[in-house]
């Protein structure tokens, strides 16, 4: 029989809808949650919260791991150049040494903020480097494939179609019977990939029943290129080359017509919401409030650290509050529905609201405990409020993914954080050589 942990002593939040359950106990063996309420118990490992709250794992469905080493270079831009003249030249300059640093350091930052499961997209070469490193931390993911062709204005980074691929059999050849993490497939976007290259991608990934990850609308000059070279509005262009469906998540959606929102309801889309990212790109402010209303399922990620510069969920999440009450009022989208779509919506987005996203039996055991004494906090008793608007990512005492504890009290279980930030510094250098070099055309 699996050893058994009991967390004890602690404030139950099971989901964003819910009450909590004071001085409450989970039950977890074999990774998942056999017990949740108020209970006495003797267990193998009993873990005394001491009052912390108890709540399911924080979860991001868009954000680019690869580029987490980048963080700072490229500040103050707006998107189209901002990916032309730095993000591409840079991810074209990776290799498999810098990709596994960069990859790691995002996994450190995401498990100290309380990040249990994620859905990535990587660049378009060296992704096995991003499962290794992934696989090593403890963390769930899907992490998707970046598929970009010749169209994309920039060949460095361009990839046959067929060969891309040919690579994703590899992966899944590698990866495919992993229990926490899974391929994705993720044509980059409109502007970036044919006609041809998205509905193969497509194909792929249905035939294999995988996941499917790209932008969309998410600033204005994008929007109108799709146009001159299409002659449809983004999401319908998305829509006739087939991305678009309960298996595609399409990150941002912030400039969309009312009749694009209604094929992201009747097809049942996925959109991934990246408040502080749309923030520093000025892209804008997505219609999250009328997303939901109209029954989407919205979550929530941090994109990349070039254009954040943070990969914390909690600051996502409060930003996600904030934004939407200058366009709507004071009562438009409660801490409760913001919580709902950093847990439950990442769940239901990744496929797995089966298996994470809530606090109930039978699910995994993706736990994170947040001190509720910090001054920022105190005398708030209400968890939604505290969640979004008082907490910040530091009071995340212990993170929990499969029922392994992956950080506690400060301390990574998984990862040598110094190791780490050592080996990041020594990658950053050695790739921008490399990107000096693909920038010059060498």
């Amino acid at each position: 029989m699996s050893k058994e942990t009991l967390i004890k002593n602690a404030r139950v939040w099971p989901s964003a809808h819910r009450d909590i359950i004071e001085d409450g106990s989970i039950l977890i063996r074999g990774g998942r949650i056999v017990k949740v309420g108020q209970f006495r118990y003797r267990a193998d490992v009993e873990i005394d919260a001491g009052g912390a709250l108890a709540m399911p794992g924080l979860i991001q469905t868009h954000v680019h791991l690869c580029q987490t080493i980048f963080r700072g270079i490229a500040e103050d831009m707006p998107l189209l150049p901002w990916l032309r003249n730095y993000i591409w030249p840079l991810e074209a300059a990776h290799d498999p040494r810098s990709l596994r640093a960069s990859a790691l350091l995002a996994c450190a930052e995401m498990i100290r903020s309380g990040t249990t499961a994620f859905m990535s997209m990587e660049t378009t070469r060296h992704t096995r480097a991003v499962f290794d490193a992934v696989a090593e931390t403890g963390l769930m993911g899907v992490i998707c494939h970046c598929l970009m062709d010749e169209s994309g204005g920039y060949p460095p980074i361009a990839e046959d179609t067929r060969d891309a691929l040919a690579y994703c059999d590899v992966l899944l050849d590698e990866w495919g019977d992993h229990d926490l993490l899974e391929l994705g497939v993720a044509p980059r976007f409109a502007l970036s990939c044919t006609a041809d290259n998205m509905r193969r991608a497509c194909e792929y990934a249905r035939d294999r029943g995988l996941l499917l990850h790209t932008h969309a609308s998410e600033q204005l000059e994008e929007v109108q290129l799709v146009r001159e070279r299409t002659g449809l509005y983004n999401i319908e262009y998305l829509h006739s080359v087939g991305l678009t469906g309960p298996d595609v998540g399409l990150a941002h959606c912030v400039h969309t017509e009312p009749h694009e929102r209604e094929l992201l309801a009747e097809t049942d889309t996925r959109v991934l919401h990246c408040p502080s990212a749309n923030l520093k790109l000025a892209s804008g402010i997505a219609p999250i409030p009328e997303y939901l209303e109209m029954g989407l399922a919205v979550s929530l990620g941090a994109d990349g650290a070039p254009c954040n510069n943070r990969l914390d969920q909690f600051m996502e999440m409060r930003e996600a509050g904030l934004i939407q009450k200058p366009r709507l009022g004071a009562e438009a989208l409660p801490a409760r529905d913001v919580v709902a779509m950093a847990t439950e919506g990442g769940a239901r987005t990744l496929r797995r609201d089966h298996e994470m996203g809530t606090l109930d039996v039978g699910k995994r055991a993706n736990i994170i405990l947040v001190d509720q004494d910090s001054v920022h906090v105190v005398p708030s008793t209400d968890p939604a409020a505290n969640v979004v608007y008082g907490h910040i990512s530091s009071d995340v005492s212990m993170t929990i993914v499969n029922g392994r504890i992956l950080f506690e009290d400060g301390d990574f279980t998984t990862i040598d954080a110094d190791a780490l930030r050592a080996e990041t510094r020594v990658q950053r250098k050695e790739l921008l050589k490399r990107g000096d070099k693909v920038l010059l055309g060498v």
